[in-house]
């Protein structure tokens, strides 16, 4: 039953390829990068890439943020280690490589078709897959069990919404579970979500959550304090991450505070590059005087939004602000990161939307780090309270900090469990 589940979504995906070729065509008109490097996507890998070692996938931003200390701990342990990362979209391949540059080999992941995954396991040769929190691919995992591969699901999570999409098609997924040899899970609840799918419990182990380890470079934050710097000392809000929707309440709340705090300047930094000129567009016409980060013009006294349209800048942003908001909460897209601005120490909003997040979310709210916020009232009456009452914001800031000392050490436990396979199949314990 399995197998011909199997052949039947093989052939949807192929019958799919125009249409997935048209969407690769229609996203690289707004970023040029979707136009990149496609026939990685199909298996064909032009460039050299290390074999017989480890190969790491991580979709996306989210991911590669998990991803970066666990490949840094490996690189320092195994420093002679082969490791091959991929990604799914740009973004994430930019992030990464800001974030390791040429200590890593980075291609983008074949679709998961049989023909394309063949020549990728040729060349890569690996002998351990790591695959970064909910990474379940039917051909990827079949040839992995073919050709005895451990698959080992690192930062395991499974969402409100994933889980009840898994359900739908739960005899496929335990299949697949069947076929991964060890989930190291974020949390006890993420566990049970993966034992509720079919996962035998002996392969369930709860390490933690990678991200509590996130590791501010020291050049951003001395970048970060050198903007707040030529930026005379003002009040400085980071709207992070924001989607559709949500840089209007944004901008209505920031005109509303301008009128008590007239020096407090908004960044505003859309989750999507794609968006960057219609955000742009949406500043003009609510007249705020604006600059552009791509430009690199200083922001004057009268400057009154800095919109953040560059890629890997938002570690600086959140060093240089004094409190964030972070989108993609207020609509129901399920959050986005808060332990960045966490690691920042400074106060931070997130609306209610935060279902991809929860765990997180839940521990900087039970320690007074974060505020949920559902609409403009609440943000205006909280960032009033902030800005008038700077001692507050301050131990919100270090109520953060707090909550990351307290919960680091996942790395540490991941690279313990993944040091057995290592030793088994490279020779390197």
């Amino acid at each position: 039953m399995y197998t011909l589940l199997r052949y039947l979504y093989s052939l949807v995906l192929t019958l799919a390829l125009p249409l997935i070729f048209l969407r690769l065509f229609i996203r690289s008109l707004k970023v040029p990068s979707y136009r990149r490097r496609w026939l990685e996507r199909f298996g064909i890998v032009a460039k050299q890439t290390p074999s017989g070692g480890v190969w790491i996938h991580a979709v996306s931003v989210g991911e590669v943020v998990a991803a970066v200390p666990l490949i840094s701990a490996l690189l320092a342990s195994y420093p002679d280690l082969p490791l091959t990362i991929t990604t799914t979209t740009p973004t994430g391949s930019q992030r990464l490589q800001q974030a390791l540059g040429e200590k890593i080999t980075h291609m983008y992941m074949p679709y998961d078709l049989s023909w394309a995954l063949q020549d990728v396991f040729k060349k890569i040769r690996p002998k351990l897959i790591v695959l970064m929190e909910t990474e379940l691919w039917p051909n990827l995992l079949y040839k992995c069990q073919q050709q005895q591969i451990p698959v080992i699901i690192a930062n395991g999570r499974i969402s409100d919404r994933s889980l009840i999409g898994y359900h739908k098609i739960k005899v496929f997924v335990a299949h697949m579970l069947q076929q991964v040899t060890m989930v190291l899970a974020q949390s006890q609840q993420d566990g049970e979500r993966f034992m509720q799918l079919g996962l035998d419990p002996t392969k369930l182990q709860v390490t933690g959550n990678l991200k509590f380890d996130v590791q501010v470079p020291i050049q951003q934050q001395q970048f970060g304090l050198a903007l707040k710097g030529s930026l005379q000392n003002r009040q400085v809000w980071v709207a992070a991450s924001t989607h559709l929707g949500e840089e209007i309440i944004i901008l209505q709340s920031f005109q509303e505070l301008r009128k008590k705090w007239p020096d407090l300047l908004l960044i505003l930094v859309p989750r999507h590059p794609n968006r960057f000129d219609e955000v742009a567009r949406i500043l003009e016409q609510f007249n705020l005087t604006y600059v552009r980060r791509s430009n690199n013009v200083p922001c004057l006294h009268t400057t009154a939004v800095l919109l953040g349209d560059t890629m890997g800048e938002l570690n600086i942003f959140y060093a240089a602000a004094d409190f964030a908001f972070v989108g993609g909460s207020l609509v129901p897209v399920g959050g986005h990161n808060l332990l960045e601005p966490a690691a920042a120490g400074i106060g931070i909003m997130t609306g209610p939307q935060v279902s991809n997040f929860k765990e997180i979310t839940d521990k900087l709210l039970e320690n007074q780090a974060a505020v949920v916020v559902h609409n403009k009232p609440e943000i205006v009456e909280q960032v009033n309270n902030w800005l008038a009452n700077p001692t507050q914001l301050q131990q919100c800031g270090a109520n953060a900090l707090q909550v990351i000392e307290a919960n680091r050490g996942a790395t540490g436990k991941v690279i313990l469990k993944l040091s057995a396979y290592l030793g088994q199949s490279l020779g390197l314990a």
